[in-house]
């Protein structure tokens, strides 16, 4: 797969928000740095539930999304200790 979307989403305590969404932003120009074409959204739900938060990053880029890079963006995720359990969805474009 080289076209395609990778979601990826996951739960932050509200009140961690500010201090997770630098540490996130930063980890994604991290990644677009490294991987040429490579584009990376920080999104996350409208609401709260309980106090907690669900954000999702995606990653996309025309030739780019490969299973290696897929892999990289997971490997690197975990040594960064970004918020987990991460979970990790792919789509392609619709035949």
């Amino acid at each position: 797969m080289t076209t395609g979307v990778l979601y990826v989403y996951y739960k932050v305590d509200a009140v961690q928000h500010d201090a997770w969404a630098l540490r996130v932003r930063e980890f994604q120009l991290q990644r677009l740095a490294q991987w040429p074409g490579l584009r990376a959204e920080l999104l996350q739900r409208p609401e709260a539930a309980n106090g907690i938060e669900t954000w999702m990053e995606t990653y996309r880029g025309d030739g780019v999304l490969t299973p290696a890079l897929i892999d990289a963006i997971a490997k690197a995720a975990s040594e960064a200790g970004l918020p987990a359990p991460r979970h990790v969805e792919t789509f392609i474009p619709l035949r």
